[in-house]
């Protein structure tokens, strides 16, 4: 699996990718298909350690299922470090090459906790995400 952000690795189920899980919940929420823990089960031993790739792939046949085309997308990142500014043009083009949308359409941004919590002593990482479908 390829680890784009150099850091030390996040605890999961999976591989913890907390950027493609939140983009998967929110294409999973737009077209009323529940979650990510919905689809692939946490306690499942098959997703052990997956490749959130695979997540993703699934989510964009979803929005082909349904006719949808995606709009745009608007990620956040909660965390103190690793500084995302310096990663988000190669997870926009990872991105694009999974959902086959341009760069264009794909924003991402981070925020820091302000020290508070256990984000903001660096020991998690949080992220959300919007996605804007359109139907054929």
């Amino acid at each position: 699996q390829l680890q784009i952000i150099n850091y030390y690795p996040l605890k999961g189920h999976s591989d913890a990718d907390v950027g493609y899980h939140a983009l998967c919940d929110s294409i999973f929420g737009a077209l009323g298909l529940g979650d990510i823990g919905r689809i692939f089960k946490n306690n499942d031993l098959k997703w052990k350690n997956a490749n959130s790739k695979i997540f993703l792939k699934y989510a964009k046949r979803k929005i082909d299922e349904y006719n949808a085309k995606i709009v745009n997308i608007d990620m956040n990142f909660i965390c103190e470090k690793p500084k995302i500014s310096k990663y988000s043009e190669k997870m926009k083009t990872n991105i694009s090459a999974i959902l086959f949308i341009n760069k264009s359409q794909i924003n991402i941004k981070a925020t820091t906790n302000e020290k508070i919590s256990f984000i903001g002593k660096g020991e998690a990482i949080a992220a959300e995400s919007i996605i804007s479908l359109s139907y054929e």
